[in-house]
């Protein structure tokens, strides 16, 4: 049989094999000459001894002329089970399969969704022999939310400094400290990802809520003093010259309708608030809402 598993997150990628084989040797796609050779050494190895399955990871790099070759050699019969690795879908392999009357399986890695985070988290830590009370765990829930990509790193992290820790461990290691000049620049070069997790990290740790406008009125005054920059009203600018430098980087990225957009969804977030109809751990979300609403009803 075989299962084509596609996804980029490593640790998920590999919970998913070890359900589907409980033993088997692994092979990494590099070139093409030396894959192939390996691949026959090891079915062959396989007719004699241990029918071990087959994982083959790193295969979005093969070339188009090189799936032929590899999908004549699938169409052997083997006894063991094949698990091919891409990161995207391979339309291109997946069409040779189906043109050569292959069998195969695709098996999509998603990631958990917002209901699944905390029995996420408590499988991960288990596994990494960490040992995280309720509390904590609820902390990275709320903290991280869909965001396993970090979540993960960060874990791996930790469990490799202790075993044991306590919240504010988890606080000092992970580095949950952020400030608001991390939060603009992620603002700014529209990583959303980045943005959303500095910005929460940023509410989790305030003790004065009031902050948090300070934070809106940043964002608000870097994106008016990149519009003036743009429009080439530099000198009526206020600030160092170092931090004007790093404004007009960020204008490199920005056009007009950008600027507009993200103006735009800020205000909308900042009304929301002032009217409680968000709270505020929900803003940093909020704001990238607003403006991918904004750009999908503009086409842009």
């Amino acid at each position: 049989m075989i299962n084509i598993l596609i996804g980029e997150n490593s640790f998920l990628i590999d919970k998913k094999i070890k359900n589907l084989t409980p033993d088997y040797t692994l092979l990494i796609y590099n070139n093409f000459s030396d894959f192939f050779s390996q691949l026959q050494k090891l079915t062959n190895n396989n007719i004699w001894g241990s029918k071990k399955d087959l994982v083959i990871k790193n295969l979005d790099k093969i070339k188009k002329e090189d799936l032929k070759i590899l999908i004549d050699f699938l169409k052997q019969k083997f006894d063991q089970n094949f698990i091919l690795i891409f990161d995207k879908e391979p339309l291109d392999f997946i069409n040779l399969l189906r043109k050569n009357k292959i069998k195969f399986k695709i098996i999509n890695i998603k990631k958990p969704q917002k209901r699944e985070i905390e029995d996420f988290i408590k499988d991960f830590v288990s596994e990494k022999g960490l040992i995280l009370n309720q509390k904590i765990i609820q902390f990275l829930k709320e903290n991280y939310e869909d965001n396993i990509e970090l979540l993960i790193n960060d874990l791996e992290k930790l469990s490799l400094l202790t075993k044991n820790p306590t919240l504010e461990d988890i606080k000092n290691i992970i580095h949950f400290q952020t400030n608001v000049f991390k939060i603009q620049d992620y603002f700014l070069d529209k990583n959303w990802p980045l943005f959303i997790h500095n910005f929460k990290k940023f509410i989790f740790e305030l003790k004065d809520k009031n902050e948090i406008f300070g934070i809106l009125s940043l964002l608000f005054n870097s994106l008016f003093k990149i519009y003036l920059i743009k429009k080439g009203k530099i000198k009526e600018i206020e600030g160092n010259s170092f931090y004007l430098s790093k404004l007009q980087n960020k204008a490199k990225n920005l056009s007009f309708l950008d600027i507009k957009f993200m103006i735009e969804a800020l205000a909308k977030t900042d009304k929301k608030l002032k009217k409680f109809y968000i709270n505020f751990k929900e803003i940093p979300e909020d704001i990238v809402l607003n403006y991918s609403l904004l750009v999908s009803k503009n086409n842009y």
